[in-house]
C-alpha cells in the first residue's frame, strides 16, 4: 500500500501538469473534457483530504501546516483545471504564483519521501 504523502505528491504533480499553461504541455490540455475533469476532481479530493481531515487533525505540527498549505493550493488548481473562467480576475492572475507555490509543496513532500 502507498504511503499518502506519495499519493498526495502525485496529486500535486497532477495538478501541475493539467492547471498550467505551457506550450510543452499543450498536449495534456488536448485530452477529451471528461478526462480533464475526472483530474480535476481527484485533485480536489486531495487537497479536501489535505486541508480538512489531516491538517485540522494535525494543527500544531509542521506537516499540518503543510498539508494546510498544500492542500489549499490544490484545491485552487482544481479550480483552473475545471473552469477557470469562473473566478474572479485577480484569482485568475493568481495562476503563475499559486501553480510555483504547489511546485515548492510538492518538491518538498518529494524530497522528505525520497530521504525516507
Amino acid at each position: 500500500m502507498l504511503p499518502m504523502g506519495t499519493i498526495m505528491t502525485g496529486c500535486m504533480v497532477l495538478g501541475l501538469l493539467f492547471a498550467t499553461r505551457l506550450p510543452v504541455l499543450r498536449t495534456v490540455q488536448e485530452l477529451p473534457t471528461w478526462f480533464r475533469k475526472t483530474i480535476a476532481f481527484v485533485v480536489f479530493a486531495a487537497g479536501s483530504w489535505n486541508v480538512f481531515w489531516y491538517a485540522l487533525r494535525h494543527f500544531s505540527e509542521f506537516w499540518g501546516s503543510a498539508a494546510l498549505i498544500s492542500g489549499c493550493l490544490m484545491l485552487l488548481t482544481s479550480v483552473y483545471i475545471f473552469n477557470a473562467k469562473c473566478l474572479p480576475r485577480f484569482v485568475q492572475k493568481m495562476r503563475p504564483g499559486v501553480l510555483f507555490l504547489l511546485l515548492c509543496c510538492a518538491f518538498l513532500y518529494g524530497v522528505t519521501i525520497y530521504q525516507l
